[in-house]
C-alpha cells in the first residue's frame, strides 16, 4: 500500500513533465476499483496544485481557469459564515430613543475609573481567587491599580458619555493625589515653574 502512496505521489510531483505516463496509470488504476478507493483520500489531500480548480481525484489532465490558488480547492472558505458569538459586541448606543444621543455602556461604569487627566484606570484579573495559594506580595500587588493603554482609554471614552468625562470632586476620594498629573506636559495644567539657571 505504501508502495501505491509513493508511486501516486511522485507521479503527481512530475505532473506537467509526464502527463503521458501519467494517464496509463490513471487507465491501470481505473481498472482497479478497490484499489482507486483506497488511494483516493490520499490523493485528494494534496494542496499544492497552482493550476486547479478542483480537488485531485482522478488522474485525467485538470482543466485550467483564471480561479487558481488554494481558495480554488478551498471554496468552503469563501462561503464560511462566521460564528456571531465570537465576534465583538460593545453594545455602544449611538442614538437613543429619548434625546436622541449616545448611551453610556454600563459595564464600563462598572469595571472601570477615568481621572481627571484623562486615564482610564482598573483592577487587576484574578485579585479574589485562589487567595490561600498566593503569597502576601502577590496578594499586595493585586490590590494595586493599573492603567489602560491609549487606544484603550481612547476606545472607553468613546463608550461613555461627557458627562463622565467631566471632572468629578467627592468627599474624602482615595483617589485624590492621582486626578493631576502635573509632570507630564500634555497633562499640566498650572504653568511650568521658571528654571534657575
Amino acid at each position: 500500500m505504501f508502495a501505491v502512496k509513493n508511486a501516486i505521489r511522485a507521479a503527481v510531483n512530475n505532473f506537467a513533465q509526464n502527463a503521458s505516463s501519467l494517464r496509463t496509470i490513471g487507465q491501470q488504476m481505473n481498472n482497479s476499483v478497490k484499489l482507486l478507493d483506497a488511494v483516493k483520500p490520499h490523493v485528494a489531500t494534496q494542496r499544492n496544485f497552482c493550476l486547479m480548480t478542483k480537488p485531485f481525484t482522478s488522474f485525467e489532465r485538470p482543466s485550467c481557469s483564471n480561479t487558481c490558488g488554494i481558495l480554488a480547492f478551498r471554496k468552503d472558505l469563501l462561503t464560511k459564515t462566521q460564528d456571531v458569538s465570537v465576534q465583538q459586541h460593545r453594545t455602544v448606543i449611538k442614538y437613543s430613543f429619548t434625546r436622541g444621543k449616545r448611551r453610556t455602556v454600563k459595564n464600563v461604569l462598572y469595571r472601570f475609573f477615568r481621572l481627571n487627566w484623562g486615564i482610564w484606570i482598573r483592577t487587576k484579573c484574578g485579585r479574589h481567587k485562589k487567595l490561600y495559594r498566593k503569597s502576601s506580595a502577590q496578594k499586595r500587588r493585586l490590590r494595586q491599580h493599573v492603567f489602560c493603554n491609549a487606544s484603550q482609554s481612547f476606545l472607553l471614552d468613546k463608550m461613555v458619555n461627557r458627562h463622565w468625562k467631566a471632572p468629578k470632586y467627592y468627599v474624602d476620594d482615595p483617589y485624590e493625589p492621582y486626578q493631576k498629573r502635573e509632570e507630564f506636559w500634555i497633562t499640566r495644567r498650572a504653568p511650568k515653574p521658571p528654571t534657575i539657571a
